[in-house]
């Protein structure tokens, strides 16, 4: 995808309306190849200042994050059985684990059926926001910007590729987040 095409997704939950961009953009992504299509999930976390990697888990790539103070989270669609949209997940998790030293196994979000988190379904936004959520808490440094919501972000995001005014974009953001402005 050339940067100046940005592939902008539009997720509607009931009368929310939900909507994010993904480019080829070094400040999205440094690799979109290597990210294999998840460039606008890899992007904010290595804004934050994340290393990971995309991998092949067991039937779907997975996003391996690690954090500073040595666990690693897994960020994964599902896998068995696969989800049947890969390019737009049905459902998210997001699990934090360490290995060496003291072990630990925690969920941060699951929006399988049976899950916590199942009301927001495929929704990369609430995964995205409970995932900051997180990490701000074990203090790991924000990104520019990261005071706002995720649905603000991705919905301002959308209007700055699309070449919206700062005014409109507040009341658009709005009627797009279901956010009041600011």
């Amino acid at each position: 995808m050339h940067q100046d095409n940005p592939l902008i997704t539009i997720q509607q939950e009931g009368p929310q309306i939900t909507a994010w961009t993904s480019s080829s953009s070094p400040a999205v992504s440094e690799g979109p190849k290597r990210d294999h299509g998840y460039g606008y999930l890899t992007g904010p976390l290595r804004q934050r200042g994340l290393e990971l990697t995309v991998e092949y888990g067991l039937s779907d790539y997975i996003v391996d994050v690690t954090l500073p103070d040595g666990s690693s989270v897994i960020i994964s669609p599902p896998q068995e059985p696969p989800s049947e949209n890969p390019e737009f997940p049905e459902s998210w998790t997001a699990i934090r684990h360490r290995e060496a030293g003291p072990a630990m196994y925690e969920v941060i979000y699951d929006s399988e059926p049976d899950g916590p988190d199942a009301r927001h379904g495929g929704n990369v936004s609430s995964l995205l926001a409970a995932i900051d959520a997180r990490l701000d808490q074990l203090g790991v440094p924000p990104r520019p910007g990261q005071h706002r919501s995720s649905q603000e972000r991705a919905a301002d995001e959308v209007l700055r590729r699309s070449g919206a005014s700062s005014p409109r974009s507040r009341s658009t953001r709005s009627a797009i987040t279901g956010c009041p402005r600011p």
